[in-house]
């Protein structure tokens, strides 16, 4: 076996790898390693990227960014975690199990060499072996030294009939949406169709949500580029022929993921979310894609995460357009012992806070 780091010269090689895999999905591909390689600036953020040869075939793939966060050294990816290395499909389980062995030993490597204190690392949710195969049953990072703190997903199913689906759907979620449907009018923008002027309205109404620019223009380059390439499209609501919100969504090998969203704020106390999610169901439903990962879903405090009352109903909101709960497995490693005793008794302390106010409400 050989360890080839990830060049921009590669990156071909390794999107067909991404591509013919049943165990990844966009997040590990080029595009969005270049995506976060921008995202977060003020990290200093460095592809340790690599990749896996045996006589000459990749028969493995390992996404990693170097950043620095607030003086510290960590491998993740703009501040969040790092896709999971991914094996070659159809190889026997011993030979999965030594280059899976020889990768996180890379990886360790890589953080001595580096400084590294922490290592995050997180599973596809879209990908056919988990979603559809069903062949991902566990999460492996636990056997080299990684602690679990997996989350959870909402997910459609978008091969049933339109109606089942709208069934589903909460009984207030399906009053806002019947409303915002007699002012509102929807569009879809893929490849087919998308025109910088219309994306430019995003990034207007983007910033106009926000009231300010949140992140840098090359990443808005990025996501017109991945619809260009039909790997992303928009969906906007119009009223009186006015953008009063869009969402991003990115599309690859069938399967579909809510990337971002921005709302007029003067339509606060308007359905817009709704409509659009609902348009977008009913479009993709259309189209024959496959599933919709509607997004990660807040419900409480655990000891890694703290969602406070707007991301626990942003969670809710998600959850009312229906379809099932999967799991995110993922996990961190810690390669320095006060910065591991550090994190968690800062945890600790918020976790128990969180207690006391549960039981004083």
């Amino acid at each position: 076996m050989e360890k080839i780091e990830l060049t921009k010269e590669k990156y071909n090689d390794w999107d067909d790898f991404c591509f013919t895999s049943d165990r990844t999905w966009y997040r590990s591909t080029s595009k969005w390693l270049e995506y976060t390689l921008n995202y977060k600036p003020e990290y200093k953020p460095k592809s340790k990227s690599f990749f896996i040869t045996e006589n000459k075939e990749i028969v493995a793939i390992c996404p990693l960014i170097l950043e620095n966060i607030d003086g510290i050294n960590e491998f993740s990816y703009g501040g969040y975690f790092n896709p999971v290395p991914v094996i070659k499909s159809k190889i026997t389980k011993k030979f999965e199990e030594k280059i899976m062995k020889y990768i996180f030993e890379e990886i360790d490597n890589l953080a001595k060499e580096y400084n590294v204190k922490r290592a995050r690392f997180r599973f596809p949710v879209l990908d056919k072996a988990f979603i559809e195969k069903k062949e991902i049953k566990y999460n492996f990072l636990i056997k080299f030294g990684y602690i679990e703190n997996s989350y959870n997903s909402q997910v459609i199913d978008l091969k049933k009939p339109i109606d089942g689906l709208r069934q589903e759907v909460r009984h207030g979620h399906d009053s806002d949406i019947d409303r915002a449907c007699k002012e509102l009018t929807a569009g879809v923008f893929d490849k087919e169709n998308i025109s910088e002027e219309i994306f430019k309205q995003y990034i207007s109404l983007h910033h106009k949500a926000a009231g300010r620019q949140t992140r840098p223009k090359i990443t808005f380059d990025l996501m017109l580029e991945m619809i260009k390439e039909g790997n992303a499209f928009l969906v906007g609501a119009q009223r009186n022929g006015e953008f009063v919100g869009l969402a991003h969504f990115i599309l690859y090998k069938n399967n579909i993921y809510y990337s971002s969203g921005c709302n007029d704020p003067e339509y606060n106390n308007f359905p817009v979310a709704h409509f659009i999610q609902w348009s977008a169901i009913e479009w993709m439903n259309s189209k024959g894609y496959d599933f919709y990962e509607i997004g990660w879903r807040n419900t409480g405090p655990t000891l890694w995460d703290f969602p406070d009352r707007k991301q626990i109903a942003i969670g809710r909101f998600k959850r009312g357009f229906g379809g099932f709960n999967v799991p995110i497995f993922q996990g961190e490693k810690y390669f320095d012992k006060e910065f591991f005793k550090k994190i968690y008794n800062e945890r600790i302390d918020r976790f128990s806070e969180s207690i006391n106010q549960k039981n004083e409400e």
